[in-house]
Order: structure tokens, then C-alpha cells, then sequence
């Protein structure tokens, strides 16, 4: 990705992006602030967007960007109810298999725990460092409905973007590393009853907010308030101030992790991502 542009209205950037967008070009708005965005586009396609740009300057208020926001913001418009879940499900699947694939194994798990908790456990906690898949596995386990939902919510909307934009080994690389990290934090300071996919969380959290700032061309970003939100869930759960236990040593291993890995590949391009049709 290539920066070609920097405008003074973040709405004006945003407008422009769901234009090209809606046009097959691959544009991404990076809004740092209300009055001032960023324009990045692909390399490959950056002939025909600054010729769109240079059109969308001289007329920014012609009806054709507007009219490319509405397609945008109505795309299940023509299609059925029954139909649209699983439109979404396939293309999900294409785009980021693996993302895909830690869902389902999640939800798998979670159903496994609630017909024999004793095995499940057994078999997925820390309780042998010998086995060595057992590193990785309590990131599987979920302790209840609202520990599942909120960490799966989280990896969907931050995984899919990362393997999007970055590709499946990547974010394979990153999450079993963090994995790794985080359960050997929680492990070694607090003990092996611990489970839950959240310092994989931390950790592509981490990523998005200091990739944001590295390598804006990634089109990973994650806003302050989202930023605030979990810094707070973290602080919290440190003073021990919420309601649930939390392996608050894993989500700060994972956080730093993850920022190492922004630091890491702070120079590393994001591929395309093709438009829906």
C-alpha cells in the first residue's frame, strides 16, 4: 500500500475510499484525526485511483459518491434472508479460513467442556508442561457463554482484518506465538487452571494499535476508545476490581507480544483484498 493523498475532512477520505471501493479499487482512509486522514492505495492499482482522485477533487460533492456510499451501506438489499447467512459464512471461510478455523475448534471445546468438564480439563490445561500442545491448547478452553462470546467477538473482528490483510501464515505465526507467551506468563507467575483465547486477544490487539502508528499502509487499525476500553480491562483486572477471575498475566504477556510482532513487521506491505461482487 502507498500513501498518495492526505486530506483535511476524515469524512471527505472515508467517502472517497467507499467510492473506490464500490469501483474495485483497493483504497484505505486512515483518520488520525476529524480534520485530517491519510489515503493509501494499492500500488498496483494507484494509476487508475489518482486518476479517480484527481476527478473526486475537482467534484467531491457529485452525486456519484454518494450514491457509491448507499450501494455500499445496502448490500444484502437484493438477496434473501435465508440466503445471506450463508453468503457471509462462505466468504468468511475464503477470506480467512483459519480465523475460521479457531472459531469452530473454540466452539468445539466449549460444547466438550459442558458434557464432561473433567476430561476437557484434563486433557487442555497446563497441568503437564511435558506435553508440549498443551502450550497452546488452554487457549481453547472457555469458562462460561459470556467468556466464549467475548473473546470470539474480539478474534473475529481482529483476526479476520490481520489475515485479510496479511495472510494465513501470518496470522497463524502470530497467534500460536502470543499463545505460547501468554499461557507460559500465566503458567510460570500464577499456576496451570487457567484457559481462554483472550491473550491471543491482547496480543492482536497490541498489534493493531502499534501497526497503526508503524505501518499505516497495513489498514490495521484499532480507534482509541476501543484502545481505552481494553487498556481499562486490563488495569482492572490487575487490581483485581471485576467480578470474574482473570489470567491477567496472559493478557499482558499477549499485549506485549503482539507489540513486538507490530514492531517486527513494521515494514511488511498488506496484500490486496479483492472486491466482494
Amino acid at each position: 500500500m502507498h500513501k498518495f493523498a492526505e486530506l483535511n475532512s476524515a469524512q471527505a477520505a472515508q467517502l472517497f475510499a467507499g467510492y473506490c471501493a464500490a469501483q474495485g479499487l483497493n483504497v484505505s482512509a486512515v483518520v488520525q484525526r476529524p480534520d485530517f486522514a491519510e489515503l493509501y492505495g494499492d500500488t498496483e492499482q494507484l494509476g487508475a485511483i489518482e486518476q479517480e482522485f484527481g476527478r473526486f477533487v475537482q467534484q467531491p460533492e457529485h452525486p456519484r459518491y454518494q450514491a457509491a456510499a448507499w450501494q455500499l451501506s445496502q448490500p444484502a438489499a437484493t438477496e434473501s434472508s435465508a440466503a445471506l447467512p450463508q453468503m457471509n459464512i462462505l466468504q468468511w471461510w475464503q477470506q480467512a479460513p483459519f480465523t475460521c478455523v479457531i472459531l469452530l475448534l473454540c466452539l468445539l471445546v466449549y460444547v466438550w467442556q459442558q458434557l464432561d468438564w473433567r476430561s476437557s480439563s484434563a486433557a487442555l490445561q497446563l497441568t503437564e508442561p511435558a506435553q508440549l500442545w498443551r502450550w497452546f491448547s488452554p487457549m481453547l478452553m472457555h469458562f462460561s457463554l459470556t467468556h466464549l462470546v467475548f473473546n470470539l467477538a474480539w478474534w473475529l473482528y481482529l483476526g479476520r482484518q490481520l489475515e485479510q490483510r496479511l495472510g494465513s501464515v501470518l496470522l497463524l505465526n502470530i497467534a500460536l506465538t502470543v499463545a505460547l507467551v501468554s499461557n507460559a506468563a500465566q503458567y510460570f507467575i500464577v499456576g496451570p487452571h487457567f484457559g481462554g483465547l483472550s491473550g491471543v486477544v491482547y496480543g492482536l490487539f497490541g498489534y493493531f494499535w502499534l501497526a497503526g502508528r508503524l505501518n499505516p499502509g497495513q489498514g490495521l487499525h484499532i480507534s482509541n476508545g476501543l484502545a481505552g476500553f481494553m487498556l481499562l480491562w486490563l488495569l482492572l483486572g490487575f487490581f483485581d476490581l471485576l467480578w470474574v477471575s482473570m489470567a491477567n498475566w496472559a493478557h499482558l504477556g499477549g499485549l506485549v507480544t503482539g507489540l513486538l510482532w507490530a514492531w517486527l513487521l513494521r515494514h511488511q506491505s498488506a496484500r490486496s483484498i479483492p472486491a466482494s461482487h
